[in-house]
């Protein structure tokens, strides 16, 4: 039986892999996967920060749809008769307080000292390091995994993506290359925002969801044609590239596939 995960286990696994000192890192996770830790999902946050270094920059998505209009939850205990009342009391996004549902992982480094939020509603993203203020500080509210928001910033930074236990279609960089191609899939997202003082609901154009269709293929096609390295980090499957080839990659893939 395999000993529990613990601090020197996951810092030597992170390094095997290929994360290094000073790398601008986008991790996607699983604590189920990683499997048992000594000390929980802040152990693995810990790792990765000292993997890090100091002049390395942690980000985690921090996405938040429970903020959403209740007519988009995929929750089979809301009742539709309930939407208005939801409607009427659901509280607008705050950046200290609002969960994440993106796993414990994520939420564990939400909280974690020194981390930063964006102010996006549906989708923020929380950074920690060198360059988390610049990775956090622009979230256009329309299509926000595009153009004006931290996904934008990833590429810029050349960032690393780690895809710790999930796959490639929980790889939000995917969303942000498609919506570089004129014949993206959209859809319409409603939340409600602050506005000069005043509770109000707005609608935004979004990317839509893939639902598995593009993005499997995608990460597939793309493993086999780019240099990954991939390992394991506890009990999870680890990928981890660059984002800028990921994109790059992508970008083609649905120009070609989508028109």
């Amino acid at each position: 039986m395999p000993l529990p995960n613990t601090l020197d286990s996951l810092l030597r696994e992170f390094a095997e892999l290929g994360i290094a000192a000073g790398m601008t890192l986008m991790v996607h996770s699983s604590l189920r996967q990683v499997g048992w830790t000594v000390g929980g999902p802040v152990t693995v946050v810990r790792a990765i920060l000292e993997t890090l270094g100091r002049e390395g920059t942690l980000v985690m998505p921090a996405e938040s749809p429970g903020v959403s209009d209740p007519s988009s939850w995929s929750d089979v205990r809301v009742k539709a008769e309930w939407h208005e009342t939801i409607r009427a009391n659901l509280p607008v996004f705050d950046p200290l307080t609002t969960p994440t549902t993106m796993g414990v992982i994520a939420e564990a480094f939400r909280t974690f000292p020194g981390t930063v939020r964006s102010h996006h509603p549906l989708v923020s993203v929380c950074a920690n390091g060198r360059f988390a203020d610049a990775v956090t500080e622009r979230h256009s509210l329309a299509f926000c995994e595009g153009a004006g928001t931290p996904f934008e910033k990833l590429y810029d930074l050349d960032a690393f993506t780690l895809l710790l236990g999930v796959d490639f279609s929980r790889c939000t960089s995917l969303h942000y290359a498609e919506s570089l191609v004129p014949s993206r899939r959209t859809t319409v997202s409603r939340f409600p925002i602050i506005q000069e003082g005043k509770r109000i609901w707005v609608e935004v154009p979004d990317m839509a969801a893939d639902n598995g269709t593009h993005f499997p293929v995608v990460g597939a096609d793309f493993s086999a044609s780019r240099p990954i390295r991939a390992g394991r980090v506890g009990s999870a499957h680890a990928l981890l590239f660059s984002t800028r080839e990921l994109v790059d990659f992508a970008k083609s893939y649905f120009t070609r596939v989508l028109g």
